[in-house]
């Protein structure tokens, strides 16, 4: 099921590249380099696994658990989407139920594309639904993620002040903290100093060429509104609170996920696994995260005597519950709205 092609809009005026034929979002080597770090990791996470035992696993879980996991975990979407309508606010007020759309399709496309291309089709999904610039959206997913990313500095630190023996996360955890703390200061500063930003930018875009500084001046001018959805203490505050709240929730889900084999964790446990599962999803990958999501539970179930074959199992009934449901919301929400379409 692939989107027709999109023609520029005259409420956005901007084109967007069609998700799937002759227009590609990434050069190839990048959907190669995400096919070969699942690669990888799925040899890291299942080498000298029993298979057998995982399956025996599998016939261990509780179904309650993983009901309660799956609604608690589609629960933190309607809250995503109301984050997403307050960042998007100075651009337009957009419904609800058209965010929420957007955002279960936009899920559903990073779990079936690899590098994570749901993002850059999300913007592109809205845009073209709302008539907004879809520039504009995509700076507001640069603030949104941005946010995310803080509440994964938060869990690193934890797990660096929990685990103080251990290296669980190496450079690369350090290294993603650095560039979303990179990311939130430059929003801030730019929320704070927007005039001064405006001039520099003015200036540097002097020294293009006309014809190029043209076609980007309307694209700066669209994500700079974008990146000025959160501009006041208040929608911090509000934004944060809503960020909380759906990590809270996904962390909530993984658990029960994790308890439904009967695995019972401390509580620094649940918020260890959470943390490298969330790490794991940024890495550029292939579709649905696989191997990094891997890797990630067999390290952190490991940590407290969980088998690899159980973690792995673990991991995989995650992926199929948690980032399934969400595959299927989407592809019928998208499946609708192409049935819309051709009735037109």
């Amino acid at each position: 099921m692939v989107p027709a092609e999109v023609k520029d809009g005259a409420e956005t005026g901007e084109g967007c590249p069609s998700w799937a034929g002759e227009g590609q979002l990434k050069p190839w080597f990048y959907r190669f380099a995400g096919i070969f770090v699942s690669v990888f990791f799925v040899y890291l996470a299942a080498r000298q696994v029993d298979f057998s035992e995982s399956l025996r696993a599998l016939g261990a879980v509780r179904p309650a658990r993983l009901v309660a996991a799956t609604l608690v975990y589609l629960s933190s979407f309607p809250i995503r989407a109301l984050r997403w309508r307050l960042i998007l606010r100075v651009q337009k007020a957009i419904p609800l139920k058209e965010l929420m759309a957007a955002v279960f399709i936009g899920y559903m496309a990073n779990n079936v594309l690899p590098a994570r291309a749901g993002e850059v089709y999300r913007a592109h999904y809205l845009g073209r639904r709302a008539g907004v610039s879809r520039s504009g959206v995509a700076a507001s997913i640069v603030v949104e993620r941005t946010l995310d990313g803080l509440m994964l500095v938060c869990a690193i630190l934890f797990v660096f002040v929990a685990f103080p023996q251990e290296d669980y996360l190496g450079g690369a955890a350090i290294v993603t903290g650095l560039v979303f703390l990179a990311l939130a200061t430059g929003i801030l500063f730019y929320g704070l100093r927007a005039d001064r930003t405006h001039r520099a930018i003015g200036r540097t875009l002097g020294l293009v060429p006309e014809g190029f500084r043209k076609r980007l001046v309307g694209r700066l001018g669209s994500f700079s509104r974008g990146i000025r959805g959160i501009s006041t203490a208040r929608e911090l505050l509000e934004a944060g609170a809503y960020t909380v709240l759906v990590w809270v929730l996904d962390a909530c889900a993984v658990a029960l996920v994790v308890a439904s084999f009967g695995v019972t964790l401390p509580a620094a446990g649940y918020v260890l696994v959470f943390a490298l599962v969330a790490l794991s999803t940024t890495l550029p990958s292939g579709p649905g995260f696989v191997g990094p999501f891997q890797y990630a539970f067999v390290l952190s179930l490991g940590a407290f005597a969980v088998s690899r074959e159980t973690a792995l199992a673990v991991s995989v009934v995650a992926q199929l519950s948690l980032l399934g449901s969400v595959t299927l919301i989407g592809l019928a929400l998208l499946w609708r709205e192409q049935l819309r379409a051709s009735g037109r």
